[in-house]
């Protein structure tokens, strides 16, 4: 894990990083993901989002609501397939967090992770608001 000393690191080693279009003076503003890492990661990590995006067909609710959220607010502005690789880019944040702190995977809402981080680091949280 000493080779990703941030999460940028980790997502340029899945490829998910965004790629540059530019040639001479010309400078592109499309930007998609590079596809220089490992193609295998990649795809792995493809179908860990794909997974998560899956409904229960018999109590019809999300296999994980957090992510079923967030992709759903995406797919808001954005194409189906990049909504995906947003996706994609969270689970990497993810698998960085549990890779750093040493810890096992829990699914909570991002309300529950503040209340939990407030409670752990009192000195950190602002209080002016």
């Amino acid at each position: 894990f000493d080779l990703f000393s941030s999460p940028k690191k980790l997502y340029a080693y899945f490829g998910l990083d965004p790629g540059v279009n530019d040639s001479g003076k010309f400078h592109g503003d499309r930007v998609h993901m590079s596809k220089r890492g490992s193609s295998l990661a990649r795809r792995i990590l493809h179908m860990v989002a794909i997974n998560n995006l899956k409904v229960d067909k018999a109590t019809k609710t999300p296999v994980n609501p957090v992510i079923y959220d967030y992709y759903t607010r995406k797919c808001a502005s954005k194409k189906k397939s990049v909504a995906v690789g947003a996706v994609m880019h969270k689970i990497c944040n993810i698998i960085f967090a549990m890779l750093r702190d040493n810890k096992p995977f829990e699914l909570i809402t991002p309300e529950e992770h503040r209340e939990r981080y407030a409670a752990e680091h009192p000195e950190s949280v602002n209080t002016a608001a």
